[in-house]
């Protein structure tokens, strides 16, 4: 009986395994198929690219890598309508892939060109009821999620499956996924990868913060691009494409750096010896957003003629330097951080602004004052970027500016101060406190030699002397200084203009030696105490006569030399 039961345990053994052995079977053959599918329709791609007389064909790359050629199109570079044979082909393409993924729905080939297709034809919906009955490995099935919801402009939802992705996925394949290299500039990307992968994640989350197109769209949308790069680029790898060359390295760098083409044309034909290579599009405008940090320096260049990378959002046709003076008051322990801008668009009433400090904090109302428009957000006193931005849905144009931000160092014993507020000071009222100040601040840093410049900064403390009024020079009648509050002799003041495009052109405004006989300076000086021992202080400058161009203007303070702080700005005279 023992032996019949073992021999009855091998029947049954036997169906199961040859059931197993034709499954996988069935699976292959739907592989095959699926990849011959596939194949036809990058074919037929091929066949019938829209031919174009006027080939743009550059004399020379911008960019060149390996085998690829890349160079910026101009503002005539307008997408060429692609012909019905290629959209019916791709649509048979998607219901032959769709069968097939029914049959075998665990492979992970089949639901990704079925996926990529879909979402080529622009069928976002469909793509996502395929993602949410994706059946392959869960972290490759978020990522795909994460790829529909970007390119369905939800790029709060699509951040959220690509994080879950990159949670799962193994080791090795997230520190690929998260790689940055490939839009670092040559001394960052040395930098970056001199770093141990499982030490990145402070580099990565800086270098996606500031390179975030909006802070007006939900969702850093350049980070979920990147990673729908990365998962089209995986998709490619192992498939046919329109170019009819071996997936490499090479067209792997060029997707994550540029994007994919959004569509393709070729020339004519000359002669049999040269055949013409299909031509990908990029979207268009695309913008460098990757800022460039130099020592301590960050900043951008949205239309770099040679970039690194680039990325053309869906809602944006025009990115705008906006007109932004900020600035840092202190208020206890915390920062107000202060933005008065100038817009740009005309039809102001559509605009969405926002000012946030590293992309966290928001200010949540409209301006607050008629004159200008402002916006202030409360935050920790620290080292900071700021970002001002406006965006117009109707226009389709953001207005931004981005500064780093910081409290003015000061020495052992010196005083602690806001940064300098720029301010017309033409008008006769008095500029006391910073909402007097706020009516009438500059949005940028270019003033009219025939304006007056009111400086404004506040000193801080309980026990915060009132910084005494520089004195008049006898043989000076052209200068005036008025002061409101009593002085107090224990503590200083040197306001000073230098020219800072053509040398030091002289020094302007020191305590008790304020101007020279022949300087055009004209000095008028506002010292106001409030209940929370912040010390405000205003004064204004005539700079009439001083030529043209460009200059800083500081304001030192302190009972000495070595126990000095000071403030500083940059202004240019027009």
């Amino acid at each position: 009986m023992r032996v019949r039961l073992l021999f009855g345990v091998y029947l049954l053994l036997v169906p199961a395994t040859a059931r197993a052995e034709a499954q996988r079977g069935d699976s292959l053959s739907v592989l095959n198929a699926a990849r011959h599918a596939q194949s036809a329709f990058e074919r037929t791609r091929r066949h019938n690219i829209p031919i174009v007389d006027d080939q743009d064909d550059p004399q020379h790359c911008e960019v060149e890598i390996g085998r690829m050629c890349y160079w910026q199109a101009g503002s005539d570079d307008k997408p060429v309508a692609e012909p019905r044979s290629i959209t019916q082909a791709r649509l048979e393409l998607i219901a032959r892939l769709a069968r097939l993924n029914a049959l075998s729905p665990r492979d992970s080939w089949i639901s990704g060109q079925l996926v990529r297709y879909m979402v080529e034809s622009g069928e976002d919906s469909a793509a996502r009821a395929v993602v949410r009955t994706c059946a392959s490995v869960h972290w490759y099935c978020k990522a795909l999620e994460g790829y529909v919801l970007h390119e369905a402009e939800d790029y709060a939802g699509a951040a959220a499956a690509f994080d879950s992705a990159l949670a799962d996925m193994p080791a090795a394949e997230r520190c690929r996924w998260n790689d940055i290299s490939l839009l670092l500039n040559d001394d960052e990307r040395g930098r970056y990868e001199r770093i141990p992968c499982g030490q990145r994640d402070s580099v990565e989350r800086m270098f996606w913060q500031l390179a975030r197109p909006s802070f007006v769209v939900n969702g850093n949308d350049r980070r979920t691009e990147h990673f729908s790069r990365v998962v089209l680029a995986d998709l490619c790898e192992n498939a046919e494409n329109a170019y009819d060359m071996n997936w490499g390295a090479d067209m792997r760098e060029m997707l994550i750096r540029y994007g994919p083409p959004g569509w393709y044309t070729k020339g004519r034909m000359q002669s049999f010896q040269s055949i013409p290579m299909p031509v990908g599009h990029s979207k268009s405008p695309s913008f460098h957003f990757a800022a460039d940090i130099d020592g301590d320096s960050v900043h951008w260049d949205a239309y770099a003629p040679i970039a690194r990378e680039r990325y053309a959002p869906p809602y944006m046709d025009t990115l705008t330097q906006l007109d932004v003076q900020f600035a840092m008051l202190k208020r206890g322990d915390s920062a107000l951080v202060v933005a008065v801008y100038a817009n740009p668009v005309a039809d102001s009433a559509a605009d969405r602004a926002f000012l946030g400090v590293s992309g966290v904090a928001r200010d949540s109302g409209a301006a607050d004052t008629t004159e200008e428009r402002v916006r202030r957000v409360r935050t920790a006193w620290k080292g900071m970027m700021v970002a001002m931005e406006t965006f117009n849905p109707t226009s389709r144009i953001d207005a931004r500016a981005r500064e780093w931000l910081e409290p003015p160092p000061h020495a052992r014993g010196a005083p602690d101060v806001s940064t300098l507020l720029l301010f017309s000071a033409d008008s006769s009222e008095p500029a006391e406190t910073l909402d007097d100040v706020l009516r009438h601040a500059l949005t940028n840093n270019e003033l009219r030699g025939s304006h007056r410049l009111g400086l404004y900064w506040e000193v801080y403390g309980d026990d915060t002397p009132a910084t005494p009024a520089p004195t008049m020079p006898d043989s000076s009648p052209d200068t005036t200084v008025t002061r409101e509050t009593p002085a107090d002799d224990s503590a200083s003041v040197v306001v000073t203009v230098v020219r800072t495009d053509g040398g030091v052109m002289r020094w302007l405004g020191q305590a008790l030696h304020l101007t020279s006989k022949d300087s055009p300076l004209a000095v008028r000086w506002h010292d106001v105490r409030d209940a929370t021992g912040v010390a405000a202080h205003s004064v204004s400058l005539d700079l009439s006569q001083l030529p043209r161009g460009n200059y800083r203007v500081s304001v030192a303070m302190g009972t000495d030399p070595e126990h000095r702080t000071e403030v500083a700005r940059d202004i240019r005279l027009r």
